[in-house]
């Protein structure tokens, strides 16, 4: 069995919660605090919130990822009306598809960057790209011409999709929210721990030490995993966007 996956989870987040989670046990046991709250809270205040984060967080990278597969197929079926046409040469078809490939090399740097001046490059690179389509405007019959213009309006709607998607996460709000909430519910479900459990021995002492480190555990790790899909294009979480598997190489070429 892999280990990433699941220590990808873990950082200094999970610390804190886990020494959080002990001390407080720690302090409510010696001075026998005991108080009865139901756990539902738990479900309402964090775990109910938490999900629907990592729902949408899920959500997002899904997509994603169909926005940059729309963009690839574009750039192939735009590369391939082009030197469909009669006319083209294989040498135009190349220059073009180079072209393409500098588009694409461009929006996978910002993606992964987040470089104001890459979004104003490429935007300005579909004017060029029109301009060279336009060029060579002898060459295409009025079906040729619509289809041409239509795929690489296409491509370009898949650029904005994307560059939307990775401006506007899921609401910072709420995510500060359940992080906040999760540094106070060791308070809240040690108490619930004690005065659900008569402890009369060390053993039973440890077992309510273990369950209280691992409901803390548990609801860091969720938000840990939100976090880390949040951003499907950084290259930093294990289930981000593979670039080098999803985009078009240039031996994909003619």
């Amino acid at each position: 069995m892999k280990l990433r996956p699941i220590v990808s989870v873990l950082n200094y987040r999970i610390i804190i919660i886990l020494l959080e989670s002990f001390s407080v046990y720690l302090l409510y046991h010696y001075f026998d605090f005991r108080l009865n709250i139901d756990f539902t809270i738990l479900s309402i205040a964090i775990v109910f919130p938490l999900v629907f984060s990592i729902t949408s967080a899920y959500n997002k990278r899904q997509d994603a990822l169909y926005a940059f597969n729309c963009f690839r197929n574009n750039i192939i079926e735009l590369s391939n009306l082009y030197y469909s046409v009669n006319g083209i040469s294989k040498k135009k078809y190349l220059i073009l598809f180079d072209f393409l490939m500098d588009i694409q090399s461009m929006v996978i740097d910002h993606l992964i960057t987040d470089s104001d001046i890459q979004i104003k490059k490429i935007r300005t690179k579909r004017k060029d790209l029109f301009m060279a389509l336009n060029d060579d405007k002898k060459f295409y019959n009025e079906r040729e011409k619509d289809s041409l213009i239509r795929v690489k309006n296409e491509i370009f709607h898949s650029v904005e999709k994307l560059f939307s998607m990775k401006q506007h996460p899921t609401p910072k709000s709420l995510r500060s929210y359940c992080l906040i909430f999760i540094y106070i519910s060791p308070f809240i479900y040690n108490c619930q721990i004690l005065y659900m459990n008569n402890i009369q021995s060390m053993f039973e002492n440890f077992i309510s030490i273990i369950i209280s480190l691992l409901i803390g555990f548990v609801l860091m790790s969720l938000y840990n995993v939100q976090e880390y899909i949040e951003n499907p294009f950084d290259q930093k979480g294990i289930d981000d966007l593979n670039f080098e598997h999803i985009k078009i190489n240039p031996s994909e070429g003619l």
